[in-house]
């Protein structure tokens, strides 16, 4: 079930990556893309290791399958965020968005653990809740700080 969970899951999220109009320039997608990589590598390394809070398929292993996730659905997945995002609009419809994709990304993250893709221990679905929006924001920052030193130059 997880494989097939996982394919569908990097299937559509690429497809629509992929199809939708892009707002950003290609820069500004990849640059951005680079650093929730390796955002997202750290701290799943570090959750998964110094705290055992959650990891990919088998508890407390490291495997090469994991690489599916971390480039399969994260850059898509930022792609779409970053893209989408009403950067010209008020503050409650910016907020309103993030927590559309943190209730998105809960029930979302919901569906792995169900299907064996990923598995919590030190670690539930209200923490991933709470911590989205900011970790969004924070790719929402990067595009900022990119366009800023863009400019500068």
């Amino acid at each position: 079930m997880k494989w097939g969970f996982l394919t569908i899951s990097i299937l559509l999220f690429n497809l629509v990556a992929t199809l939708i109009k892009k707002r950003l320039k290609t820069s500004e997608i990849y640059t951005t893309v680079i650093f929730g990589l390796l955002v997202s590598s750290l701290v799943d390394v570090y959750a998964s290791f110094r705290y055992n809070a959650w990891g990919f398929f088998e508890v407390e292993k490291a495997e090469l399958s994991a690489i599916l996730i971390l480039l399969g659905i994260y850059p898509a997945a930022t792609i779409m965020i970053i893209n989408w995002y009403p950067y010209k609009c008020t503050w409650n419809l910016k907020l309103t968005y993030l927590m559309g994709w943190a209730i998105f990304s809960t029930l979302y993250e919901w569906l792995t653990i169900k299907s064996g893709v990923i598995w919590h221990n030190n670690w539930n679905l209200f923490y991933s809740f709470v911590m989205y929006p900011f970790i969004y924001y924070l790719l929402i920052l990067h595009v900022k700080v990119y366009r800023w030193m863009q400019q500068r130059r």
